[in-house]
């Protein structure tokens, strides 16, 4: 799914931008609740903070941009089943899907949009985030996969070290 920026007006563009980070931060955290694996949990604590980081960086972007005006945060969607995922009971695996489709429809959105404005600062702070979110779906991927090939690792709270071979 992608969002057809072209057809947005800037500031629709940057309060959808908004929304969306406000709900990716809502997103880690529900899957930081629902998992005990400490190094799963880490990694979803940085993307929260990730988000928040983002969230702050568009909030600056919008009133530099649109002086004296607030975002409007009840703007539709970038990725619809984020608000579903949040508020339904989910499992893991289906929540890092949804976490993958968002991060992806991000570094599309962000690298569009980038391309949709002529102020050179702008265009690369959103290239920046577009880099961004790539590297979160790099990373939300390899947790994926694991817990996809393993179903229990997000529940383990601590790793089992007898499955691993130390020394020779």
């Amino acid at each position: 799914m992608s969002v057809d920026v072209a057809s947005l007006s800037l500031e629709d563009a940057l309060s959808m931008a908004l929304t969306a980070e406000i709900e990716s931060a809502e997103l880690y955290d529900k899957l930081k609740k629902s998992v005990s694996n400490f190094v799963l949990k880490d990694k979803l604590q940085f993307l929260i903070e990730e988000e928040k980081k983002h969230k702050a960086i568009m909030e600056t972007l919008f009133k530099k941009m649109f002086p004296g005006k607030e975002p409007a945060l009840d703007k539709k969607s970038i990725v619809p089943g984020v608000k579903i995922a949040i508020e339904k009971e989910s499992s893991v695996l289906d929540l890092l899907e949804v976490a993958l489709e968002v991060e992806k429809v991000f570094e599309d959105f962000y690298q569009d949009l980038s391309e949709e404005v002529e102020h050179r600062g702008t265009q690369e702070i959103l290239l920046y985030l577009s880099t961004m979110e790539h590297g979160h779906y790099a990373l939300l991927r390899g947790e994926y996969d694991l817990c996809s090939r393993d179903e229990d690792y997000y529940a383990r709270g601590d790793f089992q070290y007898d499955m691993v071979h130390i020394g020779p």
